[in-house]
């Protein structure tokens, strides 16, 4: 059984390991992140226009998801910040892999325009780590990209249960092997408690 839960453990790894990647410089980035309050959005990169009349029975919120769904955007997730701005205009932005999008709706001018400020790699990298096939955005690209996120979220739960047999299975004995084990352990279950 040992010969089989290695080259599965083995296995697993060289699957998942563009996805292990993508989420180790997620939380490295993670750490150099501003405070609360401090995030500041990048530049504007580009502005679109594109021509849009909104029905008049639609409260804001269902009118940015018709303004949202008109726009084509893609890989964008729910719309965020709905509000109208000092022109009386609705305003509101949405979030996706690329970056960040911030919509206007100048209904006067039956326009809507649209402010794509993009990710540098590190945000968008830390985008990725977050897709799950059923929280992100239907595109075919997420969806798979989502799939491979899950499984190589069971692997990493696969591989961990997988080493530690396979130290118990050679090595039980080894003192540093049970030292890391039990300070992993009681820093776990510390972070656990205090957290709670």
């Amino acid at each position: 059984m040992y010969e089989w839960v290695k080259k599965i453990h083995m296995y697993a790894g060289l699957l998942s390991f563009m996805a292990f990647g993508v989420w180790g410089v997620a939380g490295i980035q993670s750490a150099f992140l501003p405070p609360p309050g401090g995030y500041e959005p990048p530049d504007i990169a580009q502005e679109k226009e594109f021509a849009f009349e909104g029905p008049g029975d639609l409260d804001d919120k269902e009118l940015a998801q018709r303004i949202f769904r008109a726009s084509e955007v893609r890989m964008g997730g729910g719309v965020y910040n709905i509000h109208r701005n000092e022109k009386g205009n609705l305003a509101f932005f949405l979030f996706t892999w690329n970056g960040r999008r911030d919509f206007t709706y100048l209904e006067e001018q039956k326009l809507v325009r649209v402010e794509f400020r993009d990710n540098n790699m590190a945000s968008y990298l830390s985008s990725m780590h977050t897709a799950f096939s059923r929280r992100h955005p239907a595109e075919l690209p997420a969806r798979l990209w989502g799939y491979y996120n899950e499984f190589s979220t069971w692997a990493f739960l696969f591989m961990t249960i997988s080493g530690v047999y396979m130290w118990i299975a050679t090595r039980p004995r080894l003192p540093w092997a049970r030292i890391c084990l039990a300070g992993a352990a009681v820093v776990g279950v510390t972070l656990w408690v205090v957290t709670r």
